[in-house]
């Protein structure tokens, strides 16, 4: 069967992994490895991170404001995940275009 990001243009999956905060959300939900999430959940896990200030802002209900209205809305266009707006539910769709995308950028480009 063929992933939705496989009909997506590469200059799609670019610009959707172009943001920071976006790679950062794809990185943090490659290393949960979890069916799904909840927004909430996941904006605070986010603000948890290390390394949150390089990306997100350490304010919580902005992170999640930016997740919902933003990032989320321009990842799942791709198929990167499945974002269910009216529940808040996030699933990370692995592709294998998407990660070794996100590899090259992080080893090579950051």
């Amino acid at each position: 069967m063929q992933s939705k990001t496989s009909a997506v243009t590469t200059d799609a999956l670019l610009e959707a992994v172009a943001d920071p905060r976006r790679r950062e959300l794809l990185e943090h939900l490659h290393e949960k490895d979890v069916d799904a999430i909840g927004v909430d959940q996941l904006a605070d896990e986010l603000c948890a991170r290390p390394d949150c200030a390089t990306a997100f802002s350490s304010d919580r209900e902005r992170v999640s404001v930016q997740l919902q209205h933003v990032h989320l809305p321009k990842l799942a266009d791709t198929g990167v995940l499945a974002f269910d707006a009216r529940t808040g539910t996030v699933r990370y769709c692995r592709d294998e275009r998407v990660e070794k995308l996100l590899a090259f950028v992080v080893a090579e480009l950051e």
